[in-house]
């Protein structure tokens, strides 16, 4: 009787474990969008509704930083993280205002 007691203690610490371990494990898919707005000089595309993103540091969210003060077209990957919207930029253009 005291093993099975002692197996079943040990299988429920064992799922009791696992269970708080993948709960804290949410892992979010990036969220493809299309967003218009305003290159900003702190990095940042201020969409045409206020939200405002990071650009990510690749090739073409270096591409998009060359044109601060302009309104740009973006299509990327959103990902957040602490609440900062971070943009993959995958294509853009440039807008008449």
């Amino acid at each position: 009787m005291k093993k099975i007691f002692f197996r079943l203690s040990i299988v429920f610490v064992v799922l009791f474990v696992f269970s708080v371990f993948l709960s804290n494990r949410v892992i979010a898919e990036p969220t493809s969008v299309t967003i218009v707005g305003e290159v900003n000089d702190q990095y940042q595309i201020v969409a045409k509704d206020g939200t405002i993103y990071e650009i990510a540091d690749t090739e073409l969210g270096n591409e998009v930083l060359k044109h601060i003060g302009e309104v740009v077209e973006v299509t990327g990957d959103v990902e957040e993280d602490d609440g900062v919207k971070v943009l993959d930029v995958k294509s853009f253009q440039t807008k008449e205002e």
